[in-house]
């Protein structure tokens, strides 16, 4: 616990560092950090941030969150043990091991340090830039989710937006199949639905609809409109419910594997079962649930998802599954770090067109130290410039890596001066 002097328990924490580039360019090159979000950090930073850590000379270096992979305080998930995991507690963090790094290869105490993050990890990244300034010189914000929507309705708006009316009406086809299946049959329906995706066969009817809605909603969000929309292309006023059914769960079998459903994020049951529960899983429900929100829910109308997937919904589960009546502190803490109106300076934002979180970020340069830059172009989703850069990337895409690169230029030449005053 950072904020409690009288708390000095310590845990483990894993890191990568990546000296390559560094090495080879004499170790005077910047540090390039990339910060790991809600899930497990299994490797240095690759993709963009190795190609660009290569032209620069950089050392590269990922810190894993607090409570994913192996990074557990007291080593366990219990609800009480969540009491220290926070966004501030994770802000803190990287501040720690930036010191650690700097005290244990003293160079990188001498060199401009850069941040980098994706999705929450990138709302992190400009968290950190406003909160300790003083660690870094720059940072991207890829998909940065930085304003906490509590009802957020608009993720759904944006997946219609992005496949379209034909392909909509067909993804509203897919929900209506399923959904009539088991009103129509009771547990058995539900049974048969479950069975299609291999789902464990306790989950409830409203968390099965709540994840296809995401099977549906992913594929579009990580640059896969075009599939989703093709595979549904052939669904018409005269197709079955089974054959609607049917095409939807192996479009999603195949795209996400097996254990889509199965693996521990959407089954109430499972989240809350010791002997069940995946940690990531339940780690991120639990900061959903206390702090940033983000709860996709069904918009007034024109819905995708089923209706049924309300706030009610989800702070129901999320009092299911820690034991008690939760709400996200998501309002206190925009106000404290701007929302849609981050309070970060030197940070890039980045957004792209088929992304349904950009509804989360920033819509526009926020200051004349946070610019921002929309890649309008089909299949362009979900951080999608934090991908190991082609030939073949959309036009667009390279536009917003390449003026990223030049505001990263004149922020290191900035940082360089500043060195020799």
């Amino acid at each position: 616990d950072h904020f409690d002097p009288a708390n000095n328990a310590t845990f483990t924490q894993r890191y990568y560092v990546d000296a390559q580039y560094w090495e080879a360019g004499g170790s005077t090159g910047p540090v390039f950090f990339l910060i790991s979000g809600e899930g497990t950090c299994s490797s240095p930073p690759t993709g963009y941030v190795a190609s660009l850590g290569q032209k620069y000379g950089a050392l590269l270096v990922t810190l894993e969150h607090r409570f994913y992979g192996e990074s557990i305080p007291n080593g366990n998930a219990l609800n009480d043990n969540y009491k220290f995991l926070s966004v501030e507690q994770a802000l803190a963090d990287l501040s720690t091991f930036t010191d650690y790094i700097k005290s244990t290869t003293p160079k990188t105490a001498a060199v401009p340090w850069v941040i980098f993050g994706g999705s929450y990890s990138g709302g992190l990244s400009s968290w950190y830039r406003a909160t300790y300034p003083e660690q870094s010189v720059a940072a991207l914000s890829s998909s940065g989710v930085v304003n906490c929507i509590i009802d957020f309705y608009q993720f759904d708006m944006q997946i219609s937006a992005a496949v379209g009316n034909s392909c909509g009406n067909k993804v509203k086809r897919v929900q209506q199949a399923f959904k009539q299946t088991i009103d129509s049959k009771g547990e058995a329906g539900l049974q048969e639905v479950l069975g299609k995706f291999y789902c464990e066969s306790d989950m409830s009817a409203e968390d099965f609809y709540f994840m296809i809605a995401d099977s549906w909603s992913m594929t579009v969000q990580y640059s896969a409109k075009s599939q989703l929309c093709d595979a549904l292309s052939d669904i018409d006023s005269t197709t079955s419910d089974e054959v609607v059914m049917d095409t939807f769960a192996a479009l999603s079998n195949d795209f996400w594997g097996k254990d889509f459903c199965a693996g521990g994020f959407y089954n109430t049951k499972q989240l809350k079962d010791p002997t069940r529960w995946d940690v990531n899983s339940r780690s991120w429900r639990y900061q959903t649930c206390s702090q940033v929100s983000y709860f996709n829910t069904a918009p007034p109308s024109g819905s995708i998802r089923d209706t049924g997937l309300d706030m009610e919904y989800h702070l129901k589960q999320c009092a299911e599954v820690f034991g008690g009546k939760m709400f996200p502190s998501s309002v206190s803490w925009n106000s404290k770090m701007g929302g849609q109106f981050p309070h970060a300076t030197k940070t890039f934002y980045s957004n792209f067109q088929d992304d349904p979180w950009q509804q989360a970020g920033v819509w526009f340069a926020p200051s004349s130290s946070q610019p921002y830059h929309l890649a309008e172009c089909d299949d362009c989703g979900h951080c999608m410039d934090l991908h190991a850069p082609s030939e073949s990337d959309p036009k667009e895409l390279q536009q917003s890596r390449a003026e990223f690169e030049g505001y990263l230029a004149n922020w290191l030449a900035d940082a360089d001066t500043a060195s020799k005053k």
